[in-house]
């Protein structure tokens, strides 16, 4: 390979990577628009199907919060005003109850800050 060949090579390979840098990366996967202001999560109540993959495109209107849950195993993860964290869990086999907190004392109302994920 000459020169002209390898530098023609180099500069098509560095367009295609600026290219895919450009490209548009906002879409967010399916899943669900998950908030945390204070006292309350919205939704409330997720709805799952036994081991169900579950993505919660989470983040805070107001406040700090974290979501926790031993149950799904989510470890702690904060949640930023204005920032969204993409939470991925995979539901439980066995059809239940299973319950989302939040771990950030966030002040009076944060014992009720809780969402039920109901496996069916």
């Amino acid at each position: 390979m000459n020169l002209r060949t390898f530098v023609a090579a180099l500069a098509a390979t560095f367009a295609l990577s600026i290219a895919g840098a450009l490209a548009d990366t906002t879409t967010a996967a399916p899943g669900i628009v998950f908030t945390a202001s204070n006292w309350q999560f919205t939704p409330g109540k997720i709805a799952a199907h036994p081991g169900q993959t579950i993505v919660l495109h989470a983040k805070s209107i107001e406040g700090v919060h974290a979501l926790v849950s031993d149950d799904l195993g989510i470890k702690s993860v904060m949640l930023l005003p204005g920032k969204t964290v993409d939470v991925t869990f995979v539901a439980p086999t066995k059809p239940g109850k299973y319950y989302i907190h939040c771990n950030i004392p966030c002040g009076p109302g944060h014992d009720k800050m809780t969402v039920v994920v109901d496996v069916q």
